[in-house]
């Protein structure tokens, strides 16, 4: 008698269908070889194949949360000797600038994109004296967008903000919005950007139709692992919306507003802590804006020299 037996044979790491041959009498030795032989089988099969589904089944690491792999956390903290705005001096005493930014990531590296909601205010160090109450509170920036990084290298950004001026409303602030859109080229060599802001919001305070373009190279120099050398340097071009407010009618056309060189040293103390110091020199290039209310140069010297400390951390 011949009877074929049906059993998963492991070769080479794959499991192929195979028969196993029995030859013999019908008496009891054979049958009890064959119940032995094919029960082994079958407890082989079923052990291989639960070892492999076990073994393709995705293990989630428990210490990592949902908030870990799609929301990025950074807290900034700047102390400047002057609060320089596009080249114009709003304030000409010390200031502190703190900021918090969350991004949402699509995908766990961001591989869509991410939105980014940022906050930052500016506080006068002196504190309480008027208009600057809250602590020295005198501008916040709220700042929603979208970024996106392609080809590892190129980083876009659009978005939208509002400035808000807390208790500066006797000084003929109002709040307004702005569009901004900017691109980023990220290089061994210099690193340029550019970005326009569009302030489209006709409030008594700003024109609509102002718009700004803010050009910037850049490049770090690693000196360290942990210490690094930033040298950069730009300009800003406004339109003539722009600059006919803030050189109250003085010019009425596109123009240079100013430009800028920086010097900057961070140092990494943490993995995700870095602290840093920089010297930045702004120069103003329009006469009338110098001479205009929204700043306060001395009108005889057209450059500032600002210092400043810095905290950056990351969550």
């Amino acid at each position: 008698v011949i009877e074929n037996v049906p059993f998963l044979r492991q070769t080479g790491g794959d499991f192929t269908a195979g028969f196993w041959y029995t030859a013999g009498m019908k008496n009891n030795t054979c049958r009890s070889f064959r119940a032995v032989a094919a029960l082994t089988a079958a407890l082989s099969c079923c052990s291989v194949c639960a070892a492999d589904a076990a073994a393709e089944e995705p293990v989630d690491d428990p210490e990592v949360s949902i908030l870990d792999k799609y929301v990025d956390l950074s807290t900034e903290l700047a102390l400047y000797s002057a609060y320089v705005w596009r080249g114009q001096i709003l304030f000409d005493r010390p200031v502190w600038q703190p900021a918090q930014n969350v991004f949402l990531k699509f995908g766990e590296n961001a591989e869509y994109g991410a939105l980014k909601f940022r906050l930052w205010a500016n506080f006068a160090i002196d504190g309480n004296k008027p208009p600057h109450r809250f602590g020295g509170m005198s501008i916040v920036d709220e700042r929603v967008g979208y970024v996106k990084t392609f080809f590892d290298c190129l980083d876009f950004d659009v978005g939208a903000i509002m400035y808000q001026f807390p208790n500066r409303h006797a000084r003929g602030l109002r709040e307004t919005d702005e569009l901004l859109a900017g691109v980023k080229w990220r290089n061994p060599y210099v690193t340029p950007s550019f970005y326009v802001w569009w302030d489209f919001d006709k409030n008594g305070h700003n024109d609509e139709n102002s718009l700004f373009f803010d050009f910037d190279f850049s490049h770090a120099f690693k000196i360290t692992d942990e210490l690094s050398l930033n040298l950069g340097s730009g300009f800003g071009v406004a339109n003539g919306s722009y600059m006919d407010h803030y050189t109250r009618g003085g010019v009425d056309g596109t123009a240079f507003n100013y430009f800028h060189h920086d010097l900057g040293l961070w140092y990494k103390i943490l993995d995700n802590v870095k602290v840093g110091a920089s010297l930045t020199y702004f120069y103003n290039l329009s006469r009338q804006v110098r001479h205009s209310s929204y700043d306060m140069h001395d009108h005889y010297n057209a450059g500032i020299l600002r210092g400043g400390i810095h905290l950056a951390v990351t969550w």
